[in-house]
């Protein structure tokens, strides 16, 4: 296991998403500790009044026929709400799961924005987000008190904001949890069509429940999520590049495309040649040489203080390396480019290992706030040194360092690895300590603030859809005896299609779950007349 560390108090779902929506206001190592605030529970205080069905888990929609099949793909897939596992036999133990979707948080606010004339337009949002509340009675029918280690899963990214990631109370008082990385959970596909030969250009994320079934059900995915991350102690050359400007900021912000060029050459059987902070990259593999350009920050640009830029060569060293300054083109859609004295580079060469200049691009100034949301998210739970090791996790699978690298990542470029590692797709684990007394029952309660699934505009649909949806078995080695879902807070949306069985009409908002592995809805957002 990674390092650990504690973290207090930092992700409440905000009580906006809920005591808004309420009063109708509308308003423009892989292991990780965390420790929830007391009052985090305080912040989920809704009412909740539901009518109860036993229906047996029925498989029609309750309002006739759907329009989406339950494996079908959407564009942008939330992914579905896992049940509880344990890292442990719990033999002697059952479980009961009742699971409510709250759309409290699915509100209407109003949004603006400055026109061409610098008039401002208002106009109506909604967020479609559902707080889901997965609870668990967990019953002890031995002699002997039983403790186990509790897995939470949800899918994510290190970009997930820390408010939604699961909120967990053990007869309602928090508790310390641990936070478990998986790696990356889709894939890659074509950027040229399906007869391409070229086929991993595209990231890839999962679009539907099935293809986290596919992931997951052998449990090789969760077991790989709690191994060590791997090291890169490969030796490596290293050029590290700096700026030297020779003319005052004023008149070299004024000048046009300011460029660094590094021509060099290398031996194509003997070395492996690596790039950060380089935008433009030709090369020629039969002829053994690379043509790297890097765009010099002005003063106002966000990267200006902080812009690495190394070459890092694995095996032979390059040769006969040339750097030029240069600034725009000589003539518009000419490739020939003008020569400035405005700036010059100085080059720093040395010995390291391929892990080491890797954390020092990472740690290398403010480098979060390139590649990450200003709202507190998951990787901001995570050290620099055990980001390195997700990165190091990221190039042996699907990198430089894989025996079958994607193609995506050919070039040897490692801004895509470094910042792809923090935004692609997993799935994500919460664990506790819970210990069942002799003979007794406890309470596990988890909540979590989840954005709908759905498809972009211009997709086909026949309606605005949002999807939510749950599995009752994958994942789990759990004994649960019985499940049962309900829907709270539904005044402002219909459900226009499920086979849960909800029928909002007729007061059925809470249903007894049968044999079906994946249950699903898709709402409407009901819009205040005008």
């Amino acid at each position: 296991m990674k390092s650990e560390k504690i973290f207090e108090a930092i992700t409440e779902i905000e009580d906006k998403y809920i005591d808004e929506a309420n009063t109708e206001k509308i308003r423009s190592g892989k292991k990780h500790f965390w420790r929830w605030a007391g009052g985090v529970a305080a912040c989920f205080a809704i009412a909740i009044t539901v009518g109860i069905v036993n229906n047996g888990g029925l498989g029609a929609a309750a309002g006739g026929g759907t329009n989406r099949e339950p494996g079908e793909r959407y564009m942008s897939y939330a992914g579905p709400a896992f049940p509880l596992a344990a890292l442990e036999s719990t033999e002697g133990l059952s479980f009961e799961r009742s699971i409510n979707f709250d759309f409290s948080p699915y509100y209407t606010y109003q949004d603006s924005y400055e026109d061409s004339d610098g008039e401002i337009v208002y106009y109506d949002r909604y967020n479609n987000n559902a707080v889901i509340s997965d609870n668990y009675t967990v019953t002890n029918v031995t002699g002997d008190d039983i403790a186990f280690t509790a897995v939470y899963p949800f899918s994510g990214s290190m970009r997930t904001e820390t408010e939604r990631m699961p909120q967990i109370t053990v007869d309602g008082n928090a508790v310390e949890t641990e936070l478990i990385i998986g790696p990356y959970s889709g894939g890659f596909a074509s950027a040229w069509g399906e007869n391409s030969e070229v086929e991993r250009l595209n990231l890839s994320s999962i679009e539907s429940w099935d293809e986290y079934k596919i992931l997951l059900e052998s449990g090789e995915y969760m077991k790989d999520a709690f191994e060590e991350n791997p090291k890169m102690e490969q030796n490596v050359t290293v050029y590290s590049f700096g700026i030297e400007y020779n003319v005052p900021m004023e008149e070299f912000d004024k000048i046009d495309n300011p460029d660094m060029i590094v021509t060099f050459d290398y031996d194509t059987e003997n070395s492996s040649v690596y790039f950060y902070g380089f935008n433009s990259l030709s090369w020629s593999s039969e002829e053994g040489w690379v043509k790297v350009g890097s765009y010099i920050p002005k003063s106002f640009n966000p990267d200006f203080e902080n812009h690495p830029v190394f070459i890092i060569v694995m095996g032979d060293d390059i040769d006969n390396i040339d750097i030029k300054t240069v600034s725009d083109f000589i003539e518009k859609y000419d490739d020939e480019r003008v020569e400035t004295s405005a700036f010059s580079v100085t080059t720093e060469k040395y010995e390291s290992t391929l892990g080491e200049v890797i954390f020092e691009i990472i740690s290398s100034g403010d480098y979060e706030s390139h590649y990450f949301d200003d709202e507190p998210t998951v990787r901001s739970l995570i050290s620099n040194e055990e980001y390195l090791g997700y990165v190091a996790e990221f190039m042996y699978a699907h990198g430089h360092l894989s025996e079958d690298p994607a193609e995506r990542y050919f070039s040897g470029r490692l801004d895509d690895v470094i910042s792809e590692t923090g935004y692609v797709s997993r799935v994500l684990y919460v664990t506790f300590e819970v210990t069942i007394p002799a003979g007794e029952t406890v309470e596990i309660g988890t909540k979590t603030l989840r954005e709908a699934s759905f498809d972009f505009y211009g997709a086909g649909r026949d309606e605005d859809m949002n999807g939510f949806d749950m599995v009752t078995k994958l994942g789990t080695n759990l004994n649960i005896t019985k499940q049962t879902a309900s829907v709270s807070n539904t005044g402002q949306i219909e459900i226009a299609y499920n086979n849960f069985g909800f029928d909002l009409k007729n007061g059925i908002t809470e249903v007894l779950l049968g044999d079906e592995e994946h249950y699903w809805m898709e709402v409407v957002k009901i819009y205040p007349e005008e």
